[in-house]
């Protein structure tokens, strides 16, 4: 039997340092990352595999979920403009992906956060408001106009702001169950409100939360909400998540579009003017009584408003033996 070759002491060596020296092979597709170890001269080379970080994915089964919060968000803008007559922008970010301890951790104090079970689903999310945001909406709510800067040095929120953003966050929990109808049919119940981040737990420290993002621009300044739901929570429904994403948004059916408007021509509104006017000081007014007769100015042009919006520019006549008006000029917005 021949011999069998055997390397050298220093070729060995030489081999050992061509293998730290090299670049090792990196897959960039790769769904689960893998950490590099330092390999000492004569040791066997080591990769770990870190099986806790799901980022990469995470962010590749659930690109719905953007879509889902998007819509949310475009109800809760309506329902703010209904609210308190302001159109705000709002703007999305990327759907984040963070460990529950850094989120937590990176949170200013105070923060208004209130946490809800949305049935079937299993697990806490988490909705919160950034200081900026709950000041500046709650000062438009009473008719300011947000041209002051937050106080930043405050360390909680007054009765009042909290009353008035349960309103706001009853109309955007409302939004949430809307957008998500869809996928599926969820139950809000709420667990707690609560302002210092160190105190709200949804997860295990090193759990995976998906945080929706959205920016609001107040002038001078720009404030945050979110929607925060822990992987766990929608990890059971990755399916319908996928299956959600498939069904085209924009996919409009013709005969519903056709019988929607056909309703639409059978609603009644109500059509108003002001064909006569006068103006007086509340001295005079409080002296009117009974009997008294008070000259008006009647109008040769008026405005017929229709539920209350200005319609159309018309003049003064009769028809039929009726007072009655002749539109004369749309009124175009």
């Amino acid at each position: 039997m021949a011999e069998k070759e055997v390397l050298s002491q220093e070729e060995i060596d030489a081999l050992l340092n061509t293998v730290e020296t090299d670049s090792p092979p990196h897959d960039k597709d790769a769904s689960i990352p893998v950490e590099r170890t330092s390999t000492p001269p004569g040791e066997e080379h080591i990769e770990v595999l870190n099986f806790s970080s799901q980022e990469r994915v995470v962010r590749g089964e659930l690109p719905v979920l953007d879509k889902i919060h998007d819509r949310a968000a475009r109800f809760f803008a309506n329902d703010i403009y209904q609210l308190m007559a302001k159109d705000l922008q709002i703007k999305q970010e990327a759907l984040g992906i963070i460990k529950h301890r850094e989120f937590m951790s990176s949170l200013p104090n105070p923060t208004l956060m209130t946490i809800r079970r949305f049935k079937p689903l299993r697990g806490k999310a988490l909705i919160l408001f950034d200081s900026i945001f709950v000041y500046d909406l709650v000062d438009y709510y009473f008719g300011g106009s947000s041209q002051f800067l937050a106080q930043k040095t405050r360390t909680d929120f007054t009765a009042t702001e909290l009353r008035v953003m349960e309103i706001i966050i009853e109309k955007l929990v409302r939004n949430i169950e809307q957008a998500w109808a869809p996928i599926i049919k969820l139950e809000a119940l709420k667990v707690g409100d609560e302002t210092n981040p160190q105190l709200v737990h949804i997860g295990e420290p090193n759990e995976l939360l998906l945080v929706s993002r959205f920016n609001l621009d107040f002038g001078k300044e720009s404030g945050s909400f979110s929607f925060v739901i822990p992987y766990s929570m929608v990890e059971p429904i990755k399916q319908q998540l996928e299956l959600g994403a498939a069904r085209p948004d924009d996919e409009i059916d013709p005969n519903w579009v056709m019988s929607l408007k056909e309703e639409l021509m059978d609603v009644e509104l109500t059509v108003s003017s002001v064909m006569a006017q006068t103006s007086s000081t509340l001295g005079k007014v409080m002296e009117w009584q009974v009997g008294d007769f008070i000259p008006m100015e009647r109008n040769e042009e008026v405005t017929l408003d229709i539920e209350g919006t200005p319609g159309f520019t018309a003049t003064m006549g009769s028809a039929n033996d009726k007072r009655a008006v002749k539109i004369i000029k749309k009124i175009s917005y």
